[in-house]
């Protein structure tokens, strides 16, 4: 007797969908788990002729499918997907007379922008030698070591970089696709999910005592132009590909 156990593995992609219609799919990275939910409503239906009041009726009212899993890549594009943000490219930017302010021995300062270069502070007309400062061009922030008496001006180029905003894209939908492969026969699988939509709510650890990883949670939608093909469903499918003698 065959036994079809399973021990799945494999690959999770995202494809944005605009416009009805599914891009590019984009590999998410290693994910350590992944799962489906099935929900429903059943409307019940109890009969008064026996005394008992036993149920004699059910009927699926409303029905639901949910995902949950784990990202371990911080990709900018996962990053965004986990935030529920809006990716934005910071260009590279000369910057001159930028006005610091009157500043004190200790104080932290952001230039405003990232590997910065070419930096100048000048104190009024005359320029701050590097001693009495610490610069941290990646950061793009300036430690002063001592008090300024004058305004203190900056002057700098900024180079590129990429910000993710934070919780103000809630609209997007994607299509989920998985390719696998169950270990216990070789045997290949897909799923695919044709609409989803990640939930709001989601945490994002920002300091770490091993790898992180991210938790995404969220709900498929019922692609209504599907619902004439049983094949595909109207939430999605799995396939299970048989192995080639």
């Amino acid at each position: 007797m065959s036994q079809n156990y399973i021990y799945l593995h494999g690959k999770v992609h995202l494809a944005k969908i605009v416009n009805g219609v599914p891009g590019e799919l984009r590999l998410i990275g290693n994910v350590p788990n992944l799962a489906l939910a099935i929900s429903a409503e059943t409307i019940e239906h109890k009969e008064s002729m026996t005394g008992t009041g036993s149920t004699d009726f059910t009927m699926t009212d409303t029905t639901g499918v949910e995902f949950s899993g784990e990202l371990e890549e911080a990709s900018v594009d996962n990053i965004e997907y986990i935030l529920s943000g809006t990716q934005h490219a910071i260009a590279s930017e000369a910057v001159t007379g930028k006005n610091l302010g009157t500043v004190t021995a200790g104080k932290k300062i952001r230039l405003g922008g990232y590997n910065v270069t070419d930096v100048v502070l000048t104190a009024g007309s005359t320029p701050i030698d590097a001693s009495k400062y610490v610069l941290d061009a990646a950061f793009g922030t300036v430690t002063f070591k001592e008090a300024i008496a004058e305004p203190v001006t900056a002057s700098f180029s900024t180079g590129e970089a990429t910000a993710v905003s934070i919780a103000d894209n809630f609209n997007d939908e994607f299509e989920l696709y998985f390719e696998g492969i169950n270990r216990a026969n070789k045997e290949k699988w897909v799923v695919t999910l044709h609409r989803t939509k990640k939930t709001p709510e989601s945490e994002f650890p920002l300091i770490h005592s091993e790898l992180g990883s991210y938790s995404i949670s969220g709900q498929c939608l019922a692609d209504l132009s599907k619902q004439d093909d049983p094949e595909l469903g109207l939430y999605g499918n799995i396939v299970k590909i048989p192995n080639q003698a």
